[in-house]
């Protein structure tokens, strides 16, 4: 009786596997590369085929001005095809927005640009979420008698803010509604009072602020101070 050549299958092969089993070592298929820094796209799942790869994404970097960055502004964007571009209101400094379809092309279709957002710093305001923040310079006689104050915004407007006599150095004011719009909300702006103290103060004025020292020998700010130290 004529008996079938033995072919054994290799440790860990399972049977069923089509694995072209030869000289009793199985054939692996080379493993698909991917570049480095591209996505992965088009996996095989279940046996299927790889479909087509969608071209790369592509990444850009631009400045613009702290007003910019509040409310919004196109932008010219420089490569094999110059297009323009919304930078939207209210971005932040470092955000990255996605440009969809505006990568490199490919069979599956273009990939998308990523465009990443410097704000240059403005010589006022400052930003907390959707607050502008800013300091406004007093005088010693302004923040110890009160005043009216013009103070600018950042939209041009001027709008004035009103001391309190004895406003202290570093006190915040708030003015509701004149902050930064993003997502249908609007902050605030805050300002913190900055007295300044002269340094250098000469006749007149001089005089005036002798006889003041001396109207007020009677307060002392520092009275309890040392109590307190040591609590």
């Amino acid at each position: 009786r004529h008996v079938p050549e033995r072919r054994d299958r290799p440790e860990g092969v399972a049977p069923g596997v089509d694995d072209r089993i030869r000289d009793g070592r199985a054939r692996a298929r080379p493993a698909e590369r991917a570049t480095v820094g591209e996505p992965h796209r088009g996996e095989r799942h279940g046996g299927g085929r790889r479909g087509p790869r969608r071209g790369p994404d592509y990444q850009s970097e631009t400045t613009i001005s702290f007003r910019d960055s509040i409310y919004g502004k196109e932008i010219t964007l420089r490569g094999e095809n110059s297009f323009t571009a919304r930078i939207p209101a209210g971005v932040k400094d470092g955000a990255k927005i996605k440009l969809k379809g505006r990568g490199g092309q490919g069979e599956g279709g273009p990939g998308d640009m990523y465009v990443i957002v410097h704000v240059a710093p403005h010589p006022i305001f400052t930003r907390d979420e959707n607050d502008l923040l800013m300091k406004l310079p007093v005088t010693f006689t302004e923040a110890a008698l009160g005043a009216d104050i013009p103070v600018p915004t950042l939209d041009g407007d001027e709008v004035k803010v009103r001391l309190a006599p004895g406003t202290s150095n570093g006190k915040v004011l708030r003015l509701k509604g004149r902050g930064i719009t993003r997502n249908h909300h609007t902050g605030d702006l805050l300002i913190t009072i900055d007295v300044q103290v002269p340094q250098r103060v000469d006749g007149k004025a001089k005089e005036a602020l002798e006889k003041f020292a001396e109207a007020t020998a009677d307060h002392d700010p520092r009275a309890d101070l040392k109590q307190k130290s040591q609590a």
